[in-house]
């Protein structure tokens, strides 16, 4: 059924395959052995904000071995690319994804990637990481790269010459907004203008009260329980809307890239995101002095939540390729090594799932402090295959219509439709 469903989406992303077409010159598409005699392997990335500091690991890879060229492929709409790709069964050589993302579920069940569960070069993978990204097969298709978490960026010069601290509360978090708001500034920026950001915007809010969603998941997925009856999902979009209060005129016209450059230079006071957004506010603005911690909730204790972010995978049929299988398993032993993969956290500022490496950013140090005081949660958890998409197709119209109890029923029938779909 899954090979199905590669092939029906073929003629829907037929946009997209004529984008990789623009996007790659002959040489980048050629793979194999180039006119050079130099080995090359396409890597298509999916993270755009991360390109940066995968260039760096790759420099310093060919630098080692100059016979072996890691072409990194950053597009526009990368999923799209891949899932067409997959259509007209052209996955590239390598590429990175997120282990929770339906997508890369759905090419782990339908056979599309390796299994690395055997590499010798996955045993420098902190086990927790392994765990969380193992198929239901008990086979692993991801080495699992880097570490990410959710929160809240504040402004850290404005905060000190107010005399504030973030609190751990959400009435006193939005006090303080109150309090800023009376100054005639913006205590929020919030680019809604992008239905993704608007998504984990309400994961943010819902995990510090629920945690790991693997439990949560689990009931959604078998009935007992839906967005309707759980109450912290209708906590958090109220929450949502209550930050319109406190944010630009119209936070459905601000993109993300916009804000992040904003923030970065000084506008608003704070800023809901993960971990993964530091890197873009100091490419911005590399004296902008920011800081990061857990997000509040009603109770002052939220909870912590740590998952691997995204992960290396390999198209299962460079099986068949020696010389390509070589090139990448010399390219993964370097990334996994606490070598490469302290290059990589050094430039993207996030944990690294390799042991041995050691993470310095003391933006982050807040948190550190919190998850060290209080303990954290992995969330290894996914849900159903295509609800996200079709979650972040609607999400932005509750802030409109501010309708939550309709939202939520329209939440809870798109996820039932998702679980029987992928029976």
């Amino acid at each position: 059924m899954k090979k199905k469903i590669l092939a029906a989406v073929l003629c829907m992303a037929m946009t997209s395959s004529l984008m990789i077409g623009c996007g790659e010159s002959k040489e980048e598409s050629s793979g194999g052995s180039g006119s050079s005699g130099k080995v090359e392997i396409e890597f298509v990335q999916v993270k755009r904000e991360a390109a940066e500091s995968y260039t760096k690991l790759i420099e310093a890879f060919e630098e080692k071995y100059p016979d072996i060229v890691i072409k990194q492929n950053v597009v526009p709409d990368a999923q799209e690319v891949l899932m067409t790709r997959a259509s007209s069964d052209s996955l590239p050589d390598m590429m990175n994804h997120w282990p929770t993302d339906a997508q890369f579920v759905q090419f782990e069940d339908e056979g599309l990637l390796l299994d690395l569960s055997e590499k010798d070069y996955m045993k420098n993978i902190d086990s927790k990481y392994l765990d969380s990204v193992t198929a239901k097969d008990g086979k692993i298709y991801m080495a699992p790269y880097n570490v990410n978490f959710m929160g809240i960026y504040y402004n850290k010069d404005k905060f000190d010459e107010a005399g504030y601290t973030m609190p751990t509360k959400w009435d006193d978090l939005i006090a303080l907004a109150e309090e800023i708001k009376e100054k005639g500034e913006t205590p929020f920026l919030l680019p809604n203008k992008d239905s993704w950001v608007v998504s984990q915007l309400w994961q943010n809010i819902e995990s510090r009260n629920l945690g790991s969603h693997d439990e949560v998941y689990e009931k959604m997925n078998s009935g007992e329980e839906s967005f309707s009856t759980i109450p912290e999902y209708k906590d958090a979009v109220e929450k949502m809307i209550q930050l319109l209060d406190y944010s630009e005129e119209d936070s459905l016209a601000l993109g993300y890239d916009q804000a992040v450059n904003d923030f970065a230079n000084g506008e608003g006071w704070m800023f809901i995101q993960g971990s993964w957004t530091l890197p873009s506010f100091l490419s911005a603005n590399p004296d902008f002095n920011v800081e990061f911690t857990i997000l509040p909730n009603e109770s002052g204790k939220p909870i912590a939540v740590e998952s691997a972010d995204t992960g290396f995978c390999v198209n299962a049929k460079i099986a068949d390729d020696e010389e390509k299988m070589e090139a990448i398993d010399k390219f993964l032993s370097f990334a996994l090594s606490p070598e490469g993969a302290q290059i990589y956290t050094d430039n993207d500022k996030s944990p690294s799932c390799v042991t041995g490496v050691t993470v310095d950013v003391p933006q982050f140090q807040p948190f550190f402090d919190y998850v060290e005081a209080n303990g954290f949660e992995a969330d290894g958890a996914y849900p159903p295959t295509g609800f996200e998409d079709t979650k972040r197709g609607k999400i932005q119209n509750v802030l409109i219509d501010k309708d939550v109890d309709a939202f939520l029923q329209e939440m809870t029938n798109d996820w039932n439709q998702a679980v029987a779909d992928s029976e």
